[in-house]
């Protein structure tokens, strides 16, 4: 399998999704220089390619420095987020997303992805559809969205987990397989991110926020090798769900997600670089923070901005191009697993 060279030590990668012709062009001719403004330091395009073009077209740009110290996500991660880079992406409508060209080795051997379930793996919060149920969607919704910006007073996770779960007293256990059969939809290239990675050889997870139930079987609809998620307590005589936390079961915030994923690194023996972390919400940056590779999934403008990278697109399958997967390798993974 394919090793960083040294030369790719000092070289940067820019994709770009669901692009077109004038924007390769004009990225052609601008990254280079907007780039070199914030390194102080001289950069020149080396190629220019489609990384795919099925069913998200893929622009990769690779762009040598020439920095006397490796480039790594943090170089790549501020400059993402600099004056210059901003200009342009406004400039193109676009979103520049920058890698180090290491980062384009990381399909070539085994690893381990993590991914968060609500709003990243299906595209619904779990805790909002189950508050339908009582008539008190409003009330756990609110809390839903500060909880996932960050804001006070909902920056503990568990202090608004905790409030949330108290308002769903009552529902009834069924719940979770109306959610299943009438609800939950799946967040498109979800599938077939993980049908690539297991084909790879890498270990798959949801760590959720939410709730066991679903997650299981997210877990078992996607084919991922592991689920953590909170556990609720169900009530058999009434057949309702009590509004508690199972007590002593482990609550899956930020700092558990990042706990986990170094847990199931090291029982599988890889080597934390060579893990990815995936979510949208202000409880997944720990676990971005900790990961080889971070990615914010059409997360909230502050998640954004404290993530090692972003993706904003209809397709999770974008991060296997994130990886250096090429779209021909994808389409043959997905033709031979299929």
């Amino acid at each position: 399998m394919a090793q960083p060279s040294n030369t790719e030590h000092s070289q940067i990668v820019a994709l770009v999704f669901d692009t077109d012709e004038h924007t390769r062009e004009e990225l052609s001719h601008k990254l280079a220089p907007a780039l070199e403004s914030e390194l102080s330091t001289p950069v020149t395009p080396l190629t220019t390619d489609w990384l795919s073009t099925a069913p998200t077209k893929t622009l990769r740009i690779t762009l040598s420095t020439s920095s006397p110290t490796p480039i790594t996500l943090q170089h790549c991660t501020h400059l993402a987020h600099s004056p210059s880079i901003a200009a342009l992406e406004t400039t193109l409508a676009t979103q520049i997303t920058l890698l180090p060209a290491a980062h384009m080795h990381l399909h070539a051997r085994p690893g381990l992805a993590v991914f968060d379930m609500d709003s990243t793996l299906i595209r619904q919060e779990v805790i909002d559809e189950l508050a339908r149920a009582v008539g008190k969607y409003d009330q756990v919704s609110a809390i839903t969205d500060a909880a996932m910006r960050g804001e006070a007073p909902y920056t503990d996770f568990e202090t608004s987990l905790k409030a949330r779960v108290a308002l769903l007293k009552g529902v009834p256990s069924s719940i979770w397989e109306e959610l299943k059969e009438g609800t939950i939809t799946f967040t498109p290239g979800g599938a077939e991110l993980v049908r690539v990675l297991r084909a790879l050889g890498w270990k798959t997870a949801v760590l959720s926020g939410g709730f066991l139930p679903l997650a299981t079987w997210v877990q078992g609809t996607l084919g991922l090798d592991y689920a953590f998620a909170n556990q609720v307590v169900e009530d058999e005589g009434s057949g309702t769900l009590t509004g508690e936390l199972v007590p002593g079961a482990a609550i899956v915030h930020a700092e558990r997600k990042r706990e986990v994923l170094r847990e199931l690194a090291a029982e599988n023996g890889i080597p934390i670089e060579w893990t990815v972390a995936v979510g949208d919400g202000s409880n997944d940056l720990l676990m971005m923070g900790a990961a080889g590779l971070g990615v914010a999934f059409n997360a909230k403008p502050k998640v954004q901005a404290a993530a090692p990278t972003r993706l904003n697109g209809g397709s999770l399958l974008s991060v296997a191009y994130m990886l250096g997967c090429t779209g021909e390798q994808v389409a043959e993974i997905l033709k031979s697993a299929g």
